[in-house]
């Protein structure tokens, strides 16, 4: 195996548990919720902590990545996260649950932005591939984090989520040794001069603008899913395991949707799958808001909502380093980092609302405008030449 193989694997594992940290609190919506009394404003604001936290911080180090990499950056992150999120199991106050999502974010977001720019030039003429690879990792920790977060708290009780913080954070140091980055993606980088985020994105801030609204309303299901499953099963008496394993239906079906365009889907069909997935999207959301939608069919809705909404966001990440290519780090800040904490923010504000309401399913009927007009706004995007692509990849 070269050592750009191996590091792109050791990559894909640390994302694994990287994103299985990200999400140890996605079986435990509906508990949090009643072990600190969150009103509806609580709640929204927990939710827009745990949304903006990993979000706002990827294009800070997007930017920074850009201008000065810090290969540390690799583990130091992960690491923060992986200790920081298992303690919102033991947290005691809203204060002490606040301050865990914040850090934990802040160590997540910051490795996404120079993973995601390392993973796509280790081997750049597979690029598409690559970061497939590696965004399947991704998903593939936040199918496995429910599971396993929902197992420990169904067996040991919310106090004891703190177990996983040592196990996931000794896996993270040795993966990074196994797996250094070769030094010259870094020392490449660094010889030439600091740019300024408008060179980053030559000039074309404004269509940045426009990219991260599309992206953000394109991921508000995405970001909503594991929040609205949590507090649709918390209702019907759902243990955390039970609610863990239905969120991993949709997170499994989105690691299966980006191993589908690792292998089967060629570079230059990024901006027509952000058109043509939301459109896809739209009947899904209609049946999984019907009141009367029963657990089974629910459950079936879940495999091909991951499958078109999840599993096939790494064609944003692909078109934004297509479209910026002197801006790696920030292009995956827009569609790794801030357009997910764009579409959280939209989905708190939509979840806490009809939670508030005691009707959680009926949010999925208000996330259809969101996809509507983000297949309109994809199709105001610039369409990529191969002319003007960086790499000419081959799948």
């Amino acid at each position: 195996m070269s050592h750009a193989y191996r590091c792109l694997i050791c990559l894909t594992l640390t994302h694994i548990i990287v994103d299985a940290s990200a999400i140890v609190v996605g079986p435990l919506w509906g508990e949090l919720k009643r072990v600190h009394s969150l009103t509806e404003n609580t709640l929204f604001m927990v939710l827009t902590i745990h949304a903006l936290a990993s979000s706002l911080a990827q294009p800070v180090f997007g930017y920074i990545r850009d201008r000065y990499p810090i290969k540390s950056i690799l583990w130091i992150g992960p690491l923060l996260g992986a200790v920081m999120m298992p303690m919102v199991g033991p947290a005691n106050n809203l204060i002490v649950l606040s301050l865990a999502l914040l850090l934990g974010g802040i160590g997540i977001g910051s490795f996404h932005p120079e993973a995601a720019v390392v993973a796509g030039t280790l081997i750049p003429e597979r690029r598409t591939r690559s970061l497939s690879l590696f965004m399947f990792g991704g998903a593939m920790g936040l199918a496995l984090g429910p599971i396993i977060c929902g197992a420990v708290v169904s067996a040991w009780g919310l106090s004891s989520l703190w177990v996983l913080a040592p196990l996931y954070a000794g896996l993270i140091l040795f993966l990074y040794q196994f797996g250094k980055p070769p030094a010259k993606l870094f020392e490449r980088d660094r010889k030439k001069p600091a740019q300024s985020l408008s060179q980053m994105l030559e000039g074309k801030v404004y269509l940045a603008f426009f990219l991260f609204l599309v992206c953000s309303l394109r991921l508000v299901p995405n970001m909503a899913m594991d929040k609205l499953i949590s507090f649709i099963l918390e209702k019907q008496n759902a243990t955390a395991i039970q609610i863990g394993m239905m969120q991993s239906v949709f997170l499994f079906s989105a690691s299966a949707g980006m191993l589908l365009m690792a292998f089967r889907f060629k570079s230059g069909h990024e901006k027509a799958f952000m058109i043509g997935c939301p459109l896809l999207g739209i009947p899904l959301m209609v049946v999984l808001g019907w009141e009367g939608c029963p657990t089974w069919l629910m459950t079936l809705m879940l495999i091909p909502s991951g499958l078109v909404l999840w599993g096939t966001s790494p064609a944003m990440v692909s078109y934004s380093h297509q479209l910026f290519p002197k801006g790696g780090g920030v292009a995956s800040a827009i569609t790794m980092g801030m357009a997910w904490g764009g579409g959280g923010m939209i989905q708190a504000k939509i979840t806490s609302h009809f939670v508030a309401l005691d009707v959680p399913h009926q949010a999925f009927h208000a996330i259809i405008p969101c996809l509507i007009l983000a297949t309109l706004g994809a199709m105001l995007l610039p369409s990529i030449s191969s002319q003007t692509k960086p790499d000419a990849e081959v799948v």
